[in-house]
């Protein structure tokens, strides 16, 4: 199975990335956040995103999917093509796009809470 989706459908695999990034970016479910990575995982099956010092894994992909609902701001990239994973939690979460599986990870994730306080203070 390794290499399967990659090589099966490249183009569908590399869109479930794109809709991925930009609906992150068009929900602010990473705003705080900081060295944003991604890569194919498991092979070309998956593809794995990280942050550090944001918002918890389960945070970010609540954001993402309420700016998915309603035609929210990330309606255009996902809307009827994307649903949760099983199993959130505090540093992993897990979202199917295109048939594509895409696991959320936070590393050293400091939560929305924090998130919001260190950008509503005033920089010095």
């Amino acid at each position: 199975m390794t290499e399967q989706v990659r090589q099966a459908d490249p183009a569908r695999y590399y869109e479930a990335l794109g809709r991925t990034m930009a609906a992150l970016r068009e929900s602010q479910a990473l705003n705080g956040a900081h060295s944003l990575d991604w890569w194919p995982g498991l092979g070309g099956i998956t593809w794995e995103v990280e942050w550090q010092a944001g918002p918890f894994a389960y945070e970010a992909v609540d954001a993402l999917l309420r700016a998915v609902d309603d035609e929210g701001p990330a309606w255009h990239a996902l809307h009827g093509l994307v649903r949760e994973g099983a199993d959130p939690d505090r540093h992993y979460a897990h979202l199917v796009v295109l048939d594509v599986p895409v696991t959320l990870r936070a590393l050293t994730p400091v939560g929305g809470r924090e998130v919001l306080r260190r950008m509503a203070q005033p920089s010095r």
